[in-house]
């Protein structure tokens, strides 16, 4: 009695401890829980009403169209290559205002189209983005017109700016005007807007309400600033400041300034400030600009397109939820809450750079959130797959809550970060809708991390010791629970079927394949190549211009009765979008047509289809949107991601082999797209884009997650068989996460394609090829690459020729226990039964099945191969559940 009351008193206050670690997870499960609603909350009135709080871009709200015509003041013709440069700086002054999805395109021979979605100050955007911003600095000395050089020393080159009233009363407003132009020519320039390499925006002086702005000089233009303050210090001399022509300042040199820092004054406020330091650091436009004309424009996606795309996508979410339910059953509603909890603390951050004007949500934005919604879902899905395999694996519901989770949730950061390094490459060198895509992307794959980590391992861990563990069958893992025995080698089980689950019972020879795949994929990109060779790829207006039809007093027609008009024309697919110049409604039409001849035949088809005037029209040539210097940009921002995510893979995994492998899957993915585009005929548009970079984010996390488990699992040096047979099996591990998060994608893409708008057809069309073939890439081709480039290495090559090239299929997560081979004449179908018994005699608690499956290829391999041994996972957990139950049937014996 006296030793069972000490060996009782010795466990309490282990009993204890165990009782107070505990409490102190589920406190902390418990606040991160509650740390997750208050998020949730606050980001539900961030962004509620979404259409109010989110800014939207030029696709789906419209905005403000200005055309800007050249001017050129040598009075010759202005040349291509100065309007190209022209588009390209007024682009990089509209991002540096927040309009991040602006369209800035060459329109005519001296025309830039620009249209800008919504703009709170938009008097102010056009005077920053049509300012030539022509800066120079010029000794006083150096000027021959005498006058200018009289009212310049005399500081009348300010005038203060003043409002009449009713009375005739003059006031000063304030404001200052610099209305002074001088003459180019007239002066000798001493530094120039070319030698800037820095701008910055500060206070005049401490005391002062006013901003300056600061700029920083190169070599050259320090030196020549330096040489005229030296010359001009003694009697002090002024250097004037002109900026497009006209004085800003002139300030007299109190002494030598050197380093090459100078500060431009003129009583600026903080805007105005900003708006000079936007144009000095975009460069100057090499001609200048007057307006034409401007106008509202609708989107160019339509509403009604628009309208329906939301329903189909919200339907097939709706139908995504309700597949989750049906196949992990209550585990099925946590990952339904998880993608709402991930929805709301998205579309706060969204609200949030919206408020501050830094994020338009455009269609490449829109594709940047339906992957990241896929992968919360990838996420979520491989975070219970992993969970109900660790109770497979002989755990208990808590401790795979614990190890399970952990598990799942590393390997999605693993997956979202190499996401994350393409993100953020194309979101800093890219441009266009292009960035923007990234920007959504990155703040997705945050907000995916967030969510594991506030809310998916706490609900879990919370759930599983009182919940889950309780009711096995509505959580869905009962069938784990029931398959643990069979995978512990304490029941054994003759064939699959003996064992029922949602889970692969035994591998499926995915890279015994693997021959048949590479052929394959070899040959349909022979194919594609052949078919873009013959056929060739049709790009949209975006790229390679066109020309625009402008229609006036359209009234109550829609977009979609002109865009049917346009069918009927021969023009399948022009970019619509409506308009509004002073109460004068009509839709602009933009297609690939370069012909002005051309486009006014089928203006004056789709006008006589709704009794319009032939006069009502005006037809235009214009420019691409996304210009040479974007997709120069793009494609650059591209190569530097495939770059980036080799290295971060080489590193993270220690294996360069893993990086290649998995961008050469990658090119296969994207390769294939384009080659379904040239075969149905359809153009390569911005929406084609956003679709085919959401697909690099599909396919490198799907590939990634199984070059994560082929890793995990070849750290155990002592399994013994091919890094084919382990690369193989590892596949199998994840096989059904996969097939369900590819099918979860799938369901609203397919839904879009099938019933979508026209306009969106583009992208669903490019998602849908692209998430099929990103779904089989990863274990068809980047597998199978990767498995025979490592096979080659020296350590594996000696496992090659020890256990011979056929891939063993694991049975019930194990390897089939070899024996001695039979001999020479024995079949392989009379082998199999004999390696089955010889296996069970040899240790009853590991099972092989041969037999049942009719498997000639086991028995060869059992036959072949020398007798090893059985180690894995399961061993080591039955091990550790056999000496439990002996403890405990001792302890009851001696009570």
């Amino acid at each position: 009695m006296k030793s069972e009351k000490a060996e009782a008193a010795s466990l309490k206050p282990a009993r204890d401890r165990k009782k107070k670690t505990s409490q102190h997870v589920n406190r902390r499960n418990v606040w991160l829980i509650v740390a997750t609603v208050l998020l949730v909350l606050g980001s539900v009135f961030a962004f509620m009403p979404p259409q109010e709080k989110i800014n939207q871009g030029l696709d789906i709200q419209g905005g403000l169209s200005v055309v800007l015509t050249a001017k050129s003041t040598s009075g010759d013709a202005v040349s291509s290559e100065d309007m190209e440069k022209s588009r390209s700086i007024i682009e990089s002054r509209v991002n540096a205002l927040g309009a991040s999805e602006a369209s800035v395109s060459l329109q005519g021979n001296d025309q830039i189209l620009v249209q800008i979605p919504g703009l709170s100050d938009t008097e102010a955007a056009l005077d920053t983005i049509g300012r030539t911003g022509k800066l120079e600095f010029a000794r006083l000395d150096s000027f021959t017109d005498e006058t200018v050089k009289t009212k310049i020393d005399n500081g009348q080159y300010v005038t203060q700016e003043t409002v009449t009233d009713a009375a005739g009363n003059k006031f000063p407003t304030g404001k200052q005007s610099y209305d002074l132009e001088v003459a180019e020519g007239t002066y000798t320039p001493l530094v120039t807007g070319s030698d800037i390499t820095r701008v910055t925006v500060d206070k005049e002086s401490e005391a002062s309400a006013n901003y300056a702005v600061d700029i920083t000089l190169n070599s050259e233009g320090a030196k020549a600033f330096e040489e005229a303050t030296r010359d001009l210090a003694a009697d002090h001399g002024k250097i004037v400041i002109i900026l497009d022509g006209k004085v800003q300042s002139a300030p007299a040199v109190q002494g030598v300034i050197s380093g090459g820092n100078v500060s431009i004054t003129g009583n600026y406020t903080m805007d105005e400030a900003k708006a000079l330091q936007t144009v000095l650091e975009s460069g100057s436009l090499p001609v200048s600009f007057e307006y034409a004309q401007s106008q509202t424009v609708g989107p160019t996606l339509g509403q009604d397109a628009l309208a329906s795309g939301v329903l189909v996508a919200a339907i097939g979410l709706a139908l995504v939820m309700l597949y989750l339910l049906v196949f992990y059953h209550g585990l099925g509603l946590i990952t339904a809450a998880a993608m709402a909890v991930f929805a709301c603390l998205y579309l706060g951050i969204l609200a949030l750079l919206s408020h501050f004007g830094l994020f338009s949500l455009s269609m490449a934005g829109i594709a940047g959130v339906v992957l990241t919604i896929g992968m919360a879902a990838d996420s979520s899905i491989l975070t219970l797959e992993r969970f109900r395999e660790e109770i497979r694996m002989g755990r208990s519901v808590r401790a795979a809550s614990i190890t399970g989770v952990r598990h799942g949730i590393l390997t999605s950061i693993d997956a979202d970060l190499v996401t994350l390094v393409s993100a953020l490459t194309l979101f800093f060198l890219a441009s266009a809708s292009v960035k923007g895509f990234g920007l959504t992307l990155a703040l997705g794959i945050l907000c995916d991390i967030a969510m594991m980590l506030l809310f998916k391992a706490p609900i879990i861990r919370l759930l599983a010791p009182r919940c889950i563990a309780k009711h096995p069958g509505f959580w869905g893992v009962r069938d784990c629970e029931n398959a643990a025995p069979y995978f512990q080698g304490e029941k054994r089980a003759e064939s699959r079927k003996d064992v029922h689950g949602r889970f692969i019972k035994l591998d499926i020879n995915v890279l015994g394949l693997k021959k048949y795949f590479l052929s394959a994929a070899a040959v349909a990109m022979v194919l594609v190549a052949v078919i873009i060779g013959v056929r060739g790829l049709q790009f949209g207006i975006e790229f390679v211009g066109g020309t625009s039809v402008t229609f006036h007093g359209t009234g109550d027609t829609t977009i979609e009765q002109v865009r049917d008009a346009f069918d009927d024309a021969g023009v399948s697919d022009p970019v619509l979008q409506t308009t509004n110049a002073d109460g004068d409604t009509g839709i602009l039409a933009r297609m690939t047509t370069t012909s002005a001849e051309d486009a006014t035949h089928i203006a004056n088809q789709v006008a006589d289809e709704f009794g319009w005037s032939t006069d009502s029209f005006e037809v235009t040539t214009i420019g691409p949107d996304w210009g040479a210097s974007v997709v120069q940009s793009s494609l650059l921002a591209f190569l530097v991601s495939l770059i980036l995510i080799i290295a971060y893979i080489s590193i993270r995994f220690r294996d360069y082999k893993m990086g290649v492998s998995a961008v050469i899957a990658l090119l296969h993915d994207l390769v294939l797209v384009f080659g379904v585009y040239a075969l149905v005929g359809r153009e390569v548009t911005p929406n084609t884009i956003a679709a085919l970079l959401t697909i690099l984010g599909y396919s490198l996390y799907d590939t990634v997650v199984v070059f994560h488990r082929i890793n995990e699992n070849m750290k155990d040096d002592s399994v013994k068989c091919t890094f084919a047979t382990m690369a193989n099996h590892s596949v199998n591990e994840v096989l059904i996460r996969s097939l369900n998060t590819s099918i979860t994608s799938l369901i609203p893409v397919v839904a879009m394609l099938l019933f979508g708008g026209e306009t969106l057809k583009d992208f669903a069309l490019a998602m849908t090829v692209g998430l099929i073939s990103g779904a089989y890439s990863s274990y068809a081709i980047a597998t199978p690459i990767y498995v025979i480039w490592k096979t080659r290495e020296t350590r594996y090559a000696k496992l090659q020729r020890k256990y011979g090239d056929t891939v063993v299929r694991w049975f019930l997560n194990r390897l089939p226990r070899p024996v001695k081979a039979v001999g020479a004449e024995g079949s392989a179908a009379s082998a199999a039964p004999v390696a089955a018994n010889a296996t069970a005699s040899m240790a009853p608690s590991a099972s092989v099945e041969a037999s049942a499956e009719g498997s000639s290829e086991n028995a060869t391999v059992v036959a072949a191969a020398q007798p090893v041994q059985e180690t894995n996972r399961a061993a080591n957990h039955a091990t550790h559940r056999q000496k439990s139950n002996r403890s405990k049937s001792a302890n009851r014996k001696k009570k």
